[in-house]
């Protein structure tokens, strides 16, 4: 049984160095996984555009959703593989792997909540906005600049906050809304710790994003190269290995209130 009142903290930097240690060791699978992802991302939208012509709307909703599915799914077979490997496990069955079709629907529907919170969110930010026309600010300033800036950060505290949600329907298989309650609880207290993790699996980003924009381009591929082959693959691993160790330190109901754990 999950239990949740203790808090608990973790170095950032050592969950970040062991994740790169088990990456070290189980490269291959996890790159591979990556590069499935990649793969299945860029066909789709080949097959899209090549498509789009050649066949029917009803062949291209089959199509939608097989790529869908196929991805979707790679992504929760990595993140199982992560949290194995944060637990020691190297080896096991392959349809430990597999996700079942109620936690891959769970998944889904979790990813679809984030999305409506999003445009809720980006909503009540426009109300908030509304006052600075009167200030002099231009319409199209708040509505491509401040608005999408003011939404973006604020998302981005709500992704930490839930970013543990397909763990818990991965080795639980709870629902997506009692994944979330969980995930919002188990981050409580750490929402710092994981901003500062969430800073360093950017910061390459951030340095490629620089050098492509003061045309070093040099240094824009070392850096491409480190993001896909190095911070991509160890994305999952990092989240598992806080994971992982967070939820040995929690203790409290299985079932958290989740007003009283959002702040």
């Amino acid at each position: 049984m999950l239990e949740f009142l203790k808090e608990s903290t973790f170095r950032a930097n050592d969950v970040f160095f062991r994740a790169l240690n088990i990456l070290k060791k189980h490269y291959i699978s996890i790159a591979g996984l990556c590069f499935l992802l990649f793969v299945t991302n860029n066909l789709s939208t080949y097959l899209a555009l090549y498509l789009s012509d050649l066949t029917g709307s009803g062949i291209r909703f089959v199509l939608l959703l097989v790529f869908v599915t196929l991805f979707f799914g790679l992504q929760l077979v990595l993140i199982k593989r992560a949290i194995l490997l944060a637990n020691n496990i190297e080896k096991t069955a392959l349809r430990n792997y597999i996700p079942s079709t109620k936690q891959f629907i769970h998944f889904i529907l979790g990813l679809l909540s984030y999305s409506f919170i999003t445009g809720v969110v980006y909503l009540l930010c426009s109300i908030v906005c509304m006052p600075l026309l009167y200030m002099g600010i231009d319409m199209d300033t708040i509505s491509y600049e401040i608005n999408p800036l003011l939404t973006a950060i604020i998302m981005m505290f709500v992704l930490i906050r839930i970013s543990f949600f397909p763990f818990f329907i991965l080795e639980n298989n709870f629902s997506f809304v009692r994944s979330i309650k969980l995930s919002i609880a188990f981050t409580r207290g750490n929402t710092t710790n994981l901003l500062i993790l969430m800073a360093l699996l950017a910061s390459t980003y951030l340095g490629q994003m620089f050098f492509e924009y003061m045309d070093y381009s040099i240094f824009a591929k070392i850096m491409s190269a480190v993001n896909t082959f190095v911070i991509i693959p160890s994305v999952s691993l990092v989240l598992a290995v806080a994971y992982v160790g967070m939820i040995k330190e929690y203790k409290g109901s299985y079932d958290p209130e989740l007003l009283k754990n959002i702040i």
